[in-house]
């Protein structure tokens, strides 16, 4: 059962035919077989010769008569050669009468052996059957053993009956006890396996050879006294089938193919007619010799001698040619009667001795065949016996071949060498044969004698192609010039086995070695190759291989003499030998010339079978329908096996076509084959996406080899033999694999025009009407499980998912956003509202859409169809993968060359991950399976062709057949092209959630009309319509505003200080916000409702807004790992704002510190000097107390409060334009808080000063405010930003250009100190008349460096004053120095007095400064006002280091002066840092934008101004000169 029946071994194994008996299940008796099949080489030493005393001893025949009756050793006694092999060839299935009528010139193709096949549980029910219908007079145990003796007694008998040619005949009963009585012979018993041995089966396969070989004794004595066995011939066989005949009986015209015992079944007869008979009697002879007719007289004329026959048949055109081809090959021993009646006594004798040869090689008694076949081969050529020459050749080949196998030494004949010719005759071998060593030479070397293995199989291996050339020619020659005619089957196989054996040594590199020996014996496929060197070439080559393989192929002219059983396997043959040597393209001929012969025969049959049971042929398909009987196991199983066989044949030739057929038998798959996870269900194998992917491209990679028509013409002959059988599920597979082929394979995008098929459009038609008229028979049939594969696997191309109700989408949120759900405030610290998560769009929430589980979700499926016809999909719903989902289904037609879109719904019933992996869609005529998703377009691309991708070798298939390129450089590896890829719709299924509406809203129609700064508050009253609670709750707000300001947001461009306004007016200036009264977690239970407030601030730009209510189940918090899930719902709201109050434009301006001294010195405190004027300070006051402003006037009160809070600062001017847009009159509130109102944080704004103004409709005012200068530590830090990822964002370079340093520090310089004043002024608006009221937005301040530089305090503060130590007592109070203003002072000339300058270090920094003072005359030219020699003197240097000022620290630097003559001087001050011990001017590293920090100057903001007088002078003078004076100071004041 798994030997290769043409294989060049096979006439070295001995035919057992294997039957079942009594009760056996088919699955049971293939086991046992397979068992059997284990034990089927049986060494001779193992086996004992035969007991019996008429087996193991023969007498010696001489004569017809006795004349020895000395026993000698049985012929075929395993002693004589205990290292020789029986092999036996066990088959199921009976040969064919063709088979069996080439017997004995082939003994090996009839069965010999015939085992019984029974198991012991049928057979002890058939016993106790039989002894139950007996007559139970005895005992139980006499009973049943004598029932068992009646069935394998019975059983034996009928064997021999039915089976009388063959030698042996056992039963075998497995799983068997052994019974306590002897059984009959021929009955041999097999416990069952836990109580057999491990030589059990080997045990009784080496007793039936021993019973073999004896019976072989026997039967070569017979033989041997015929005198000569006539040749195969062509006869006539049943049914007017021509056949091969060696005798006058042909053979039975029954063919068993699986039959049991007690079927009736004639006996096979003998070519030659033998009867066993008693070795004792004298008259065997007589039995044996039947003579046949075809035994002729012996010739009297030259005409009768075979060979030399002048009939026109075998006479050729030109006689000369004749006569040169025939004189050299015709020997003449003698003349007349007698020397002819000598020859063909001689061919009877080398015949007799090929078929003894014959036996001895079954037998394993290969060195008794050589032998006998070597001097049968002599006496053969010496006779000119063509055909048994050749025979004879034939065996000796195959003993050689048998030596090799089993490890043997051996020699090779000289009867091998002796027809071989010189090299370079034509007909030595075949043309451009070339061989490496002539055969002179190999024997000149001594090689053939010679006695070593590896050097007898290279001898063989190089005679081998000659040997060949020389039995095929001899088979030739005798069908030519004798009657000898060999029938095509004999000739066909021989050639076949020949080709087979050099094509083993061909593809071993020309080697033939112990691999390719057990490949040709036992039939094991090779598993390595060896790596020989380039100069040794395969010998012979593949071209010479197939010239002589082609000799086989049965031509049209034998068609009416090779029977269609047997020509089928010959084309199969040649077949499978072109494929092995790689020649495709001729084996797909020789296919499709099987498919030709095999039609016109099954249409034949089908008229035939039609015709027996009375109905037409073309209803012959109602046969599958009539009534029958109860089946058994084994007919189904019998009827399968053929079915399956003759599609996978048919499959296997549009294979070779490159037509990719679909196995029936993979539908069943593994899923962890494929490396698919458990959540994925189980489909069928092609129904997997990535083996249909994988499919698809190979399918198109097949397309590419090959013509197209002749694929469509293949499978139409297909389609013919599965109607002819009839085999429904053949009809549907290849009609449809033909529409396959026919279309285009591709998945049309936009930028494909053509996808139709090539295939007219009626015969489109037709194979769509006998798909569904086929699909139907099967139907009424019961047989459901049949049925076509659609033709198109793109029929998928888009499943979607339908958006519903906005307000039902799941949204997915990060675990940290249930902070912001938890506190308000950390949303507005951690979350500014253009990032707050949860107001992100639906539809970029989430990579996947989310379903809920137990709700119902739409999906929309998109069908395509390429073909010219309509599709009708009686079936279509999804499937999906993951969870447990229900999926409704729907019918439709998708249209000729179109595509339809339908709608399907689904209901997910548990939370998890759901992969839509296709849809599950039955096509009329067609099984329902699986299609998955091909949403993008795929074209296959057409690579180089080097051959058929998937037919021709591969590398790997090269390899092991010993085709591997030693240069590996020279082995280009193809690219491997894109298959389609197929798409998976994702989906995320969550847990049942709660369903909120909106009940009612304060607001009529959700519209509201406010002013610009306007706050109002709106109700939303919830409710909760679901049975399942709301435990999270979320507001988050869209409007108008946020909608203008987000793509500012994402421009890449825009500068920081536009980034920062952005950002503070989402962040601060919200137009909705939520009006919490309490941080707790809202809840809404099921089916109740709640009330949110949310507050609307009027803003310019705002129209509309959306109010989005983000709530779910979440159940325990804890149980949340990475995301939750809510639904959002939009409550939309419109907005109308107008405009209230506008700031016009902004103004900053210094103001004269002599404000605050004088309301200083109001206040009665003295100014800060150390002059001791008690008079002059008086007379000051009292001009203060004249110059002070009027209080009523709400400014001048304003000025009379500076200075008068204890702490010295300097104050400047905010002018303020504000108009009024609102038709109505609105009044402004402005309120001002000091640097020291910052600490106190429980009323920041308690101690801060208020101006109020009233303003007309479309009226412009102007409103002053007293600002105290500001300090700004780091003015030109960079500017901040207020994204919470700002430091997270990718650093993307910017292409504008970069700003001067200069004009960066202007413009940081200018926003840190807006924001300085920002944060100390507030403004509001109220209406009067309704009481309604709202902010002023004062962000549209705008600072110019002029504005700035009013605003600022320096870091480090430098003040002059004077002062008088002990002044003298003669002198009077015009005499002392005195202070007329913050930095003026009247001295009297020739004075001593001290020059005090201080500083004050307000930076966080140290100072290490460097102090230079400047004289000079007031009022003067610079070259004037520098002299001052004999006008100004002081004691010791106007520049001086100082020590280092620490941050906060005073230092004082005293200088003594004397004025000498009367006059106006001024005294300045610069101070510059003598090295910087401050960082960068901007913070942050890589801030280079302001360049590299340098050294910086200071200088006194107000000059000190001495006016020195003589004391001699008026008074009135000097008071004159006094006001001049300070009327001058005031106005450069």
């Amino acid at each position: 059962m798994g030997l290769d029946p043409l294989s060049a071994a096979a006439p070295a194994r001995v035919k057992a035919l294997i039957l079942p008996y009594s009760r056996i299940r088919q699955s049971k008796f293939l086991s046992f077989a397979a068992r059997l099949e284990q034990e089927n080489v049986v060494q001779l030493g193992t086996v004992s010769p035969d007991g019996r005393p008429h087996r193991s001893k023969s007498p010696v025949v001489s004569g017809g008569s006795i004349l020895l009756l000395t026993l000698q050793v049985a012929m075929f006694s395993p002693l004589a050669f205990p290292t020789g092999y029986v092999l036996y060839d066990l088959s199921i299935s009976t040969p064919s009468p063709s088979h069996l009528a080439l017997s004995p010139f082939e003994l090996y193709r009839e069965p010999l052996v015939v085992i019984a096949i029974c198991d012991g549980a049928g057979i002890e029910y058939e016993a106790a059957t039989t002894l139950a219908n007996a007559d139970r007079g005895r005992d139980d145990d006499t009973a049943s053993h004598d029932a068992l003796q009646q069935l394998f007694s019975g059983g034996i008998e009928k064997l021999q009956t039915d089976f009388s040619k063959a030698l042996i005949h056992r039963i075998v009963v497995f799983d068997f006890e052994e019974p306590k009585t002897e059984l009959p012979e021929g009955v041999l018993m097999v416990p069952p396996p836990e109580k057999s041995k491990t030589t059990t089966i080997k045990t009784m396969m080496c007793d039936i050879t021993s019973s073999l070989l004896a019976e072989m004794t026997a039967f070569a004595k017979s033989l041997q006294a015929l005198p000569t066995i006539e040749s195969p011939k062509q006869v006539r066989g049943p049914l007017g089938i021509q056949t091969g005949s060696a005798g006058t009986t042909s053979a039975p015209d029954s063919r068993r193919s699986f039959s049991p015992v007690s079927e009736k079944t004639g006996g096979l007869q003998r070519s030659v007619s033998l009867q066993r008979a008693d070795p004792n009697s004298r008259s065997t002879t007589a039995d044996f010799r039947d003579a046949p007719s075809g035994v002729r007289t012996p010739p009297t004329t030259f005409e009768d001698i075979a060979g030399i026959s002048l009939s026109s048949s075998s006479r050729p055109s030109d006689g000369k040619s004749r006569r040169s081809e025939t004189q050299d090959r015709i020997s003449m021993h003698g003349f007349g009667a007698e020397s002819i009646g000598e020859r063909e006594r001689n061919k009877g004798r080398g015949r007799i001795g090929v078929v003894m040869g014959s036996l001895y090689l079954l037998a394993g008694r290969w060195p008794d065949a050589v032998r006998e076949l070597s001097d049968s081969a002599t006496i053969a050529k010496s006779n000119g016996d063509h055909l048994w020459h050749a025979k004879a050749l034939d065996y000796i080949l195959v003993c050689l071949l048998m030596y090799a196998w089993a490890d043997m030494d051996f020699r090779i004949p000289q009867i091998l060498f002796s027809g071989v010719e010189k090299p370079g005759s034509s007909s030595s071998k075949t043309a451009g044969h070339t061989p490496s060593n002539s055969l002179p030479d190999v024997i000149s070397a001594g090689l053939i004698g010679a006695s070593n293995r590896s050097i007898s199989l290279q001898n063989l291996t190089y005679i081998l192609p000659d040997l060949v050339n020389q039995i095929l020619n001899l088979y030739a020659r005798a069908w030519t010039f004798t009657d000898d005619k060999l029938p095509q089957l004999a000739f066909s196989e021989s050639t076949i086995r020949f080709t087979k054996l050099m094509a083993v040594i061909n593809l071993s590199g020309g080697v033939l070695n112990d691999e390719g020996l057990r490949q040709i014996v036992m039939n094991q496929s090779r598993t390595r190759i060896q790596s020989l060197p380039l100069q040794l070439k395969p010998f012979p080559t593949k071209a010479e291989l197939t010239t002589v393989l082609f000799r086989a192929f049965p031509s049209a002219s034998t068609s009416s003499v090779v029977p269609i059983e047997d020509r089928t396997v010959i084309l199969a043959a040649i077949a499978s030998v072109l494929s092995e040597l790689g020649y495709h393209r001729k084996k797909a001929l020789i296919l499709k010339e099987l498919l030709s012969a095999l039609i016109p025969a099954l249409v034949q049959s089908r008229k035939e079978n039609a015709a027996k049971i009375g109905l037409h042929p073309a209803t012959s398909l109602a046969i599958l329908t009539m009534p029958t009987e109860v089946k058994t196991g084994r007919d189904t199983h019998t009827r399968d096996s053929l079915e399956d066989g003759l599609q996978g044949f048919l499959a296997f030739i549009c294979h070779v076509y490159g037509i990719p057929i679909l196995r029936s038998d993979i539908y069943e798959m593994d899923p962890h084959l494929h490396g698919r996870d458990d959540k994925t269900p189980d489909l069928p194998r092609q129904n997997v996406p990535e083996v249909i992917a994988a499919r698809l491209l190979r399918e198109a990679a097949l397309k590419l080899v090959g013509n197209q028509y002749l694929k469509l013409e293949m499978l139409r002959s297909c389609i013919r033999i599965c109607e002819a059988l009839p085999d429904l599920e053949g009809v549907l597979r290849f009609s449809a694999e033909m529409l396959r082929t026919a279309g285009s394979g591709i998945a049309p995008g936009p930028e494909t025009n053509d996808g139709s098929p090539a295939l007219p459009i009626e015969d489109q038609v037709h194979l769509v009407t006998q798909i569904a008229r086929t699909d139907a028979l099967a139907n009424q049939l019961e047989k459901e499980e049949i049925g076509a594969e659609y033709w198109d696997e793109f029929l998928i191309r888009v499943v979607e998912l339908v958006e519903g109700d906005p307000a039902q989408i799941p949204v997915a949120h990060a675990k940290t956003d249930l902070e912001v759900v938890k506190d308000a405030d950390a949303k507005a610290k951690k979350t500014p509202f253009l990032y707050n998560p949860f107001a992100k769009p639906t539809s970029s929430s989430l990579p996947k859409a989310v379903l809920v589980a137990d709700e119902e979700a739409v999906f929309r499926v998109t069908l395509q169809n390429l073909y010219d016809i309509d599709v009708e999909v009686e079936r279509i719903s999804l499937e999906a993968g993951g969870l447990p989902f229900d999926s409704s289904s729907q019918s439709t037609m998708i249209g000729s060359y179109g595509t339809q879109k339908v709608l399907l719904s689904g209901v997910p019933r548990k939370s998890g991950s759901l992969n839509i992996i296709g849809c599950k869609v039955k096509i009329k005529g067609c099984r329902e399976r699986s299609f998955p998703i091909f949403n993008k377009a795929w074209t296959p691309k057409a690579a180089v062709k080097i051959g058929h991708p998937d037919i021709g070798p591969s590398l790997a298939e090269k390899a092991s057949k010993g085709f591997e390129d030693s240069d590996p450089a020279r082995a280009k590896k193809p690219s491997d092209p894109q298959g389609p890829e197929s798409a998976i719709l994702a989906l995320g299924v969550i847990r049942a959630q709660p369903n909120i509406v909106v009940k009612s809203t304060s607001q009529p129609q959700s519209a509201i009309m406010l002013l610009e700064g306007e706050t109002k508050l709106i109700h939303v009253t919830l409710q909760n319509i679901s049975p399942i609670p709301s435990d999270v709750l979320f507001l988050s707000f869209n409007d108008s505003t946020i909608s203008q300001l987000r793509p500012s947001t994402t421009d890449n461009e825009p500068s920081p200080l536009e980034t920062y306004e952005i950002d503070h007016a989402s962040l601060f200036r919200q137009a909705l916000r939520w009006h919490r009264a309490s941080n707790d977690n809202i809840i809404i239970g099921a089916m109740m409702d709640d009330v949110l407030e949310v507050e609307v601030l009027g803003k310019p730009g705002l129209s509309f807004g959306t109010i989005q209510v983000d709530y779910g189940h979440l159940g325990d918090p804890q149980e949340v790992s990475e995301k939750f899930y809510t639904r959002q719902l939009i409550i939309p709201l419109t907005v109308t704002v107008n405009a209230s109050i506008e700031l016009i434009r902004n103004e900053v301006v210094p103001l004269d510190s002599r404000f605050a001294w004088y309301n200083k010195c109001n206040q009665g405190s003295t100014p800060q000097t150390d002059i001791n004027a008690p008079a002059a300070v008086e007379s000051r006051l009292s001009l203060a107390a004249q110059r002070a402003p009027n209080p009523k006037n709400c400014f001048q009160s304003l000025l009379t409060r500076i200075g008068l809070n204890g702490q010295e600062e300097s104050h400047c001017l905010l002018l303020l334009d504000l108009r009024n847009s609102w038709p109505s009159p609105l009044t402004v509130s402005i309120q001002v808080r000091s640097p020291s109102s910052k600490s106190q944080l429980d009323s920041p704004w308690e101690r801060a000063y208020t101006v109020h103004e009233p303003i007309q409709p479309g009226h412009i005012s102007r409103i002053l405010l007293v600002l105290p200068r500001i300090y700004v530590p780091n003015p030109y830090a960079p500017i901040p930003s207020l994204r919470p990822d700002s430091k997270k964002r990718q650093f993307i370079v910017s292409t504008a250009p970069k700003p001067a340093p200069e004009a960066e520090i202007a413009s940081r310089e200018a926003f840190h100190y807006r924001e300085a004043v920002l944060s100390r002024t507030s403004a509001t608006w109220q209406e009067e008349s309704t009481g309604r009221s709202g902010i002023i937005n004062l962000r549209a301040l705008h600072f110019t460096t002029r504005m700035v530089s009013a605003l600022r305090l320096d870091d480090l503060e430098i003040s002059i004053s004077v002062h008088q130590d002990t002044p003298p007592l003669s002198r009077t109070s015009r005499q002392i120095a005195q202070q007329i203003s913050p930095t003026k002072y009247l001295i009297p000339t020739s004075t001593f007095l001290t020059l005090r300058t201080t500083l004050y270090n307000r930076s966080p920094y140290p100072i290490h400064p460097l102090l230079r003072l400047q004289p000079a005359l007031k009022d003067q030219p610079h070259n004037i006002a520098l002299d001052l020699s004999k006008k100004f003197l002081w004691n010791g240097v106007l520049q001086r280091a100082l020590r280092i000022l620490g941050p906060g620290e005073k230092s004082s630097v005293d200088l003594s002066f004397l004025v000498l003559c009367k006059g106006v001087f001024e005294l300045g001050a610069v101070v510059e840092e003598v090295r910087v011990m401050r960082p960068d001017m901007g913070e942050g590293e890589g801030d280079k934008v302001l360049g590299e920090t340098e050294r910086r100057v200071w200088g006194v903001r107000e000059r000190c101004i001495l006016v020195a007088k003589d004391f001699e002078e008026d008074v009135d003078d000097d008071g004159a000169d006094d006001d001049g004076d300070d009327g001058d100071d005031g106005d450069n004041g």
